[in-house]
């Protein structure tokens, strides 16, 4: 969320299986976040090196929401019930040049609705690229394979194709940019500044959705390092919505 729509491509840890998957390095992640104020997402993930570069990471997303109104066909309320998606990866990034590296993750998805239940496949796959004169740009596809099934009837895969590009522009600035280009999903671009200073670091940008200006906004985000035998990062961003006067969406994670 920091880095707006360039964020899928170009942020690196553990919890990139389920982004680019070209960005995996070890360590332990876990994250979460509310939605328009009902719906809560949680995220975790840990890695660890293989030996000979390669960087080996697995991860689990869920997004979840109770006391959704059940209704008959005057519109009475006849009840409630909840909802629930989540996602089950494991993965791999290698070296493919000094410079350049790959990815690729598989796993399981699945869909909770009230009684109703479907289960599929999914799969991403992407490249990372560091040059000499620091930009870095990524590069993935994510939502591959086989959507939850209910009676029979498969919904469309939320397939992604994500890129990004930063690039230094003084010790202190980094410039960014990127978007994602989606089959059943919105389009969205977008770019911003991060500054980072010690053990601080702050970004802020605008997301574009074309045709989709309920979805369009600022996002911005705030980091903190703590180095002691060992590194410690907290994170947390917001990215607004042109139509309200809040965040839609806030989230937190901490990594090691």
């Amino acid at each position: 969320m920091m880095l707006g729509p360039a964020g899928k491509a170009l942020a690196a840890g553990p919890e990139s299986v389920t982004g680019n998957p070209a960005m995996i390095v070890s360590g332990f992640t876990a994250a979460g976040g509310r939605w328009n104020l009902q719906t809560t997402g949680i995220s975790v993930a840990g890695g660890f090196s293989a030996g000979s570069d390669v960087s080996i990471s697995g991860g689990l997303i869920y997004l979840g929401r109770g006391g959704i109104l059940r209704r008959d066909e005057t519109g009475s309320v006849t009840g409630e019930y909840s909802f629930g998606a989540g996602t089950a990866l494991a993965g791999a990034s290698f070296p493919l040049a000094s410079w350049l590296r790959g990815g690729i993750s598989a796993g399981v998805s699945w869909e909770n609705i009230a009684e109703q239940a479907g289960t599929g496949l999914t799969c991403s796959a992407g490249l990372s690229a560091d040059f000499q004169n620091g930009m870095k740009a990524g590069i993935a596809i994510c939502g591959i394979g086989q959507a939850p099934s209910w009676n029979g009837i498969r919904k469309n895969m939320p397939t992604e194709v994500s890129a990004g590009v930063s690039y230094p522009l003084g010790s202190l600035l980094t410039g960014f940019a990127g978007g994602r280009i989606g089959f059943s999903t919105s389009d969205a671009f977008g770019g911003g500044l991060k500054v980072e200073y010690a053990d601080l670091g702050f970004s802020a940008g605008y997301s574009y959705a074309p045709g989709e200006d309920e979805i369009s906004g600022f996002f911005a985000g705030a980091q903190y390092v703590y180095t002691s035998e060992g590194t410690y990062t907290i994170e947390a961003a917001v990215s607004r919505r042109d139509d309200l006067g809040w965040p839609v969406y806030a989230g937190i994670s901490i990594s090691l």
